[in-house]
This record gives structure tokens, C-alpha cells and sequence, in this order.
């Protein structure tokens, strides 16, 4: 059977939605992702982890579902190529990405997320939709929370920043989709102005001693970039890209299981006469 659900035709989604399969959502962006990785950076990340994650599981327990492609990438688009929703779009969008699969029987989806800035944003739209679909599971990650996922890349990789068209990002194209990266463009990114609460690595290593945990902040890329990196791809390689990948799809197949084994709540009824 296939393993994206766009590929299946309607009876095969209703006996994976009636075998309470999970249903995992890429979600990216496009967007600058210096001069050696495409636009569509994130989005393919997020589909090779679920593509993993579907390898992992046993089967007709998971399913990966259409990718929402354009996410919050404003801050971004002061580098050509930029397409993105509003936040009110996207929690929208996604809200009703989640409620469709719903409708279609699916009572547990997981959304894998490749954007930083997506983050707030599925959060949200998970919250909406179990308002709209009560007796249903939503939750979404990103595939650099995952535990397995960082220990491969701290241990494996290089000391540079964890960011954006960094060592792990391009470690991950060159597995994933290798024609399309480019090792003779690489060049680190410049330095970011950091503080004891403003900094930024994906993977949680701080970058000093004095370094507190970080506030959130959002500022326009262009200000303090030339190029749209943040760190360092040089020290890219697919062998460290497919560890990850592979790290992360057993992680997510653990998490799969676990989704599929808890237990649906149903919110208490409150009288109107109390």
C-alpha cells in the first residue's frame, strides 16, 4: 500500500481511518535557505522524517498526509522566493487541514513540523481543532525536539550553530535530496548579535556560560544577514543526515504507538443549572 494518503483512493482511506491509523502532517515553508539549499527546504525535511516514521511503524498504523507548504515566513522575505501565510491564514489553514482529516474518520493526526516559526502557530490551530472535533487527539513536533534526533546531532556533528541552512539543514538535503544541494556555494553565515537571553540553537546547546534560556524574538533576516545563514554548512555530510533521519523516524513510530495507544478524554458535561 502507499504510504502518502494522496496516493490512496477513497475505500483504503476509510479502512485506515476505521483501523484508528495516525495520520502524520508535514508542515514547512518556502523561503531563502542561503545560496546552497532550495526554497523548499523545510517542507521536504518534514516529509522525510513522516516518510521515515512510516518505514518505522508496522503497518496500516500511520499514514502521511498532504504537506502544508507555506507557513510563516515574513521575517524571511526580504530574500526573493518567500511564500507564506499570515498567522491568522495559517492557524487557519492548518485548523482546517486537521479538521478535514477528522471528517474523513482519522481521530489521531500528528503534525511534523520543519519551520521554527510554525511552531506557535500549530499549537494553536491543534487547540482549535479539538474545540471543533472533541473525542480526537491533534499534536504536532518539530523534528528538532526530538530527543534521538538531537543526540545523533551533537554527537555526530559539528560544534557550529544549529539554525538555518546550517550543518544539520544541509546534512539532511544532502540524504534527502543530494542533486539539489549545492557544496560549492557553501559559506557560513554571519555572526548573529547575541545576549544572555537572545540567542537561537535548534539543538538547545548554549553558547556560553553566560547564556540564559533564550526569549522569544522575532527580527527581519536582511537586518544582520548577507547571505541567510545562520551557522555554519560546511560540516555537512549524508551520513549525519540519514542518522538523523533515521533517529527520528524510530522516534516518531515510538510516538505513533503511543498516540494509538492512549486513551481518547471526553470533556465533562457541565449543567447549565450549576
Amino acid at each position: 500500500m502507499p504510504t502518502r494518503l494522496a496516493e490512496l483512493t477513497w475505500p483504503e482511506v476509510e479502512s485506515l481511518a476505521t483501523a484508528d491509523a495516525v495520520v502524520i502532517v508535514p508542515v514547512g515553508t518556502i523561503e531563502q535557505h542561503g545560496p546552497h539549499l532550495p526554497l523548499d527546504t523545510d517542507n521536504r525535511i518534514a516529509e522525510g522524517f513522516a516518510s521515515r516514521a512510516v518505514r518505522a511503524s508496522e503497518p496500516s498504523t500511520v499514514i502521511v498526509g498532504p504537506t502544508v507548504p507555506f507557513g510563516l515566513s515574513e521575517h524571511l522575505a526580504d530574500f526573493p522566493g518567500a511564500v507564506f501565510h499570515s498567522t491568522d491564514t495559517l492557524i487557519a489553514v492548518l485548523t482546517e487541514v486537521f479538521v478535514a482529516l477528522a471528517r474523513s474518520g482519522f481521530r489521531r493526526v500528528l503534525a511534523v513540523n520543519g519551520h521554527g516559526s510554525n511552531v506557535a502557530p500549530l499549537d494553536l490551530a491543534s487547540r482549535e481543532a479539538l474545540f471543533r472535533c472533541p473525542d480526537h487527539l491533534f499534536a504536532s513536533v518539530s523534528w528538532w525536539e526530538l530527543a534521538d534526533v538531537r543526540d545523533v546531532a551533537v554527537e555526530r556533528g559539528p560544534a557550529t550553530t544549529a539554525s538555518h541552512a546550517c550543518a544539520f539543514e544541509t546534512s539532511l538535503m544532502m540524504a534527502l535530496a543530494p542533486e539539489l544541494v549545492h557544496p560549492d556555494r557553501m559559506e557560513p553565515g554571519q555572526a548573529f548579535p547575541t545576549s544572555p537571553h537572545i540567542w537561537r540553537d535548534t539543538l538547545g546547546r548554549q553558547p556560553d556560560e553566560k547564556s540564559k534560556r533564550p526569549i522569544h524574538i522575532t527580527e527581519p533576516w536582511s537586518g544582520w544577514s548577507d547571505n541567510g545563514v545562520r551557522g555554519d554548512p560546511r560540516g555537512a555530510s549524508a551520513e549525519l543526515g540519514e542518522a538523523m533521519l533515521d533517529a527520528g523516524g524510530a522516534e516518531l513510530a515510538a510516538v505513533v504507538s503511543e498516540l494509538r495507544a492512549r486513551a481518547i478524554m471526553t470533556a465533562r458535561s457541565v449543567s447549565s443549572d450549576h
